[in-house]
């Protein structure tokens, strides 16, 4: 009897353009993360990924089974441990060992997240947990991108015993075309599940959720049934692919690389059960690659192969790498900072490669199903244990005082108030303002990113901004521009529980509360069941705001309203297209609530755009501050309030 692996190699012959698509697959995932402006979309790459598995995987199940008459299964999982188990683990030790060493910062969730992509089931994790991937570069975890690894293993254990149980019922030796049937039946069940995921749980669910993803793979699954369907029964090698077919692939390529470029990331039609769809694109492709002829040839090119047969090791190793290589650590930017991040992702999946994943993939290691259950159990435990050992930060929904930033500069000594002692003039120098900065993640970053090396005495901050949270009651959902429904983590606190513990945990008297709001209101928000534009009206959010003001009165907190300035380009991703017409709305109708609520405000928008320049203070978001910004962006923010508070 042939081996399993001869088996593989007799049943489903090598295909260079399969690992050419992986290669080309990998290559928008990289520049995705890499943050390449054009590329906004290049998280498809992933769903490519999810159909050739599908197509793969299940051709060589048919392919055993039409051959043999079984399937062997042990020998199938065996293979994918070998496979797929070992550079995971060693990716996760990796990450632990930089948490630990503090290359890379971790969430009070690392722990979690680690022992849930060591057993594959990080999608589920990150989906009740309400981490969103749109989110992905806000609050960056080093083992964010283990959800599609999960999806993937979980259809590799799931898939084989559910067709080997098909298998059994139609039939021992045949593969009857009702198998293909079946998986048409599979597919149209995942991809319902897909857009009702998107409608009646959340667009996450649609992203994240398992059986909305499988439509993906069951694209790949139900090619490889037709290709296997006999045509008389017999037990023959796939069918030929009709020539014709190589026509399809190359408008289908072209289709998905404009989708690549124009895609927004994090929203949109992806997110609403349009992947599935998406898929019919790679299984077009993956059609014409079973034809010879120039796209096969094209697809074969040997840089875009070596690239596919790297692709696993460098999808595993680019992400934590590219957060421990930050610009604040390297120094760099730009295409230098790209080079350095993709040469050492390269390097290290290359090393993976020749040193650990061959040598086990083809038995030169861990020969037996015993030593390598024994290595892979001692590899998890010891994984587990570094994960423990990684110090946690305090959760972000915990009761606990804000962390306090201490700010300094030298005053201006024509600034400070004088006395004359013994006839000469001595400077005394007022106590620090206290100043609690209330908001999001614009002045959640602001903060982070403007105090570092800040040389202040006069000032006190205390962070009291809480990422994705404007801490309104009750808040009604939003929308992007491409209609998805946004609401906000779980661990939003509402102001009326918040505020008080900032004023009264912080450990300090809070002198002036400084409120960095207004972005909220510069998407549709549903209201009454009605979505209501930001020019349309304001009032159910300046309503709840003028209660937050009553708040500050009835505890003799004075307020400071720092006004929004104008949103850059880049906000598109999120914000509709007329977004400077929202947000002059925005701004016009909070200077003139301000105005009659008697709170002296700061129009951050000279400093954040000077001369009407948006584009270079907002970042590559549009939304946030820059980092290189953001020093004197908080310092303008802080003189503007001493000078209110204090006026000289």
């Amino acid at each position: 009897m042939a081996t399993p692996e001869a088996s593989r190699r007799q049943t489903l012959a090598y295909q260079p353009a399969l690992d050419g698509v992986r290669g080309l697959a990998v290559a928008a995932v990289l520049g995705f993360h890499l943050e390449v402006s054009w590329l906004s979309g290049g998280y498809l790459g992933v769903s490519v990924f999810f159909t050739l598995s599908g197509f793969l995987i299940t051709s060589l199940l048919l392919g055993e089974h039409r051959r043999n008459g079984w399937v062997d299964l042990p020998g199938f999982y065996q293979r994918r441990a070998r496979r797929l188990v070992p550079a995971g683990l060693l990716t996760l030790g990796l990450i632990c060992v930089a948490a630990m060493t503090h290359l890379v910062q971790v969430k009070s969730t690392f722990r979690r997240d680690v022992f849930a992509s060591m057993f594959q089931v990080l999608n589920w994790v990150q989906l009740y947990g309400h981490q969103s991937y749109a989110d992905l570069f806000s609050a960056p975890s080093p083992v964010a991108h283990y959800w599609s690894l999960g999806i993937e293993e979980q259809f590799y254990v799931l898939w084989p015993l559910m067709l080997v149980v098909v298998l059994r019922l139609l039939g021992r030796f045949a593969v009857p075309h009702r198998v293909v049937w079946f998986v048409v039946v599979a597919w149209v069940a995942s991809c319902v599940s897909a857009f009702l995921s998107a409608s009646w749980w959340s667009t996450d669910a649609a992203y994240y959720a398992t059986w909305a993803r499988a439509a993906e793979v069951l694209g790949g699954a139900l090619l490889a049934a037709v290709m296997y369907a006999p045509s008389n029964g017999g037990r023959e090698g796939p069918r030929a692919v009709p020539r014709w077919c190589r026509y399809l692939g190359p408008p289908a390529l072209v289709v998905v690389a404009v989708l690549v470029v124009r895609t927004p990331a994090g929203r949109g039609w992806a997110f609403n059960g349009g992947l599935p769809l998406f898929a019919i694109l790679a299984v077009l492709i993956v059609i014409a690659l079973q034809v010879p002829g120039w796209f096969t040839k094209a697809l074969s090119a040997a840089p875009l192969v070596w690239l596919g047969q790297l692709s696993y090791g460098l999808y595993l190793f680019h992400w934590p790498l590219f957060l421990i290589l930050s610009k604040d650590r390297t120094h760099l930017d730009g295409w230098q900072l790209i080079v350095v991040r993709l040469a050492a992702t390269v390097a290290i999946a290359m090393v993976s490669s020749w040193a650990l994943e061959h040598p086990i993939r083809e038995r030169r290691m861990l020969r037996s199903g015993v030593r390598l259950t024994v290595a892979l159990s001692t590899a998890v435990a010891a994984v587990g244990a570094l994960a423990v050992l990684v110090a946690m930060p305090a959760a972000a929904s915990t009761a606990v005082a804000p962390p306090i930033i201490s700010a300094s500069t030298t005053v201006p000594p024509s600034t400070l108030p004088q006395s004359t002692v013994a006839g000469e003039t001595t400077t005394t120098l007022p106590p620090p303002l206290v100043m609690a900065v209330f908001g999001d993640s614009v002045p959640a970053w602001l903060l982070r990113d403007g105090s570092v090396g800040m040389t202040r005495t006069d000032a006190v901050l205390v962070t009291a901004a809480h990422e994705a949270c404007d801490a309104m009651i009750d808040t009604p959902a939003s929308r992007d521009k491409f209609g998805a429904e946004l609401h906000p983590p779980a661990d939003c606190e509402d102001w009326d529980t918040y505020y008080p513990k900032v004023l009264d945990q912080s450990g300090v008297h809070i002198d002036v509360a400084v409120l960095v709001l207004g972005m909220a209101p510069v998407l549709d928000h549903k209201i009454d069941g009605q979505w209501v534009h930001p020019c349309t009206s304001m009032d159910w959010y300046l309503q709840d705001v003028t209660k937050r003001l009553d708040f500050f009165q009835s505890r003799n907190v004075p307020v400071v309203w720092a006004l929004p300035g104008q949103l850059g380009q880049h906000s598109q991703f999120l914000v509709p297209d007329d977004y400077r017409e929202r947000m002059d709305c925005v701004r016009t109708g909070l200077a003139k609530f301000a105005a009659d609520q008697g709170v002296p405000t700061l129009d951050m928008q000279p400093v954040v755009c000077p001369d009407g320049d948006c584009e270079v203070a907002r970042g590559t978001d549009g939304v946030h501050v820059d980092a290189e910004a953001a020093p004197k962006v908080l310092n303008w923010l802080i003189d503007g309030v001493i000078a209110t508070i204090r006026p000289v």
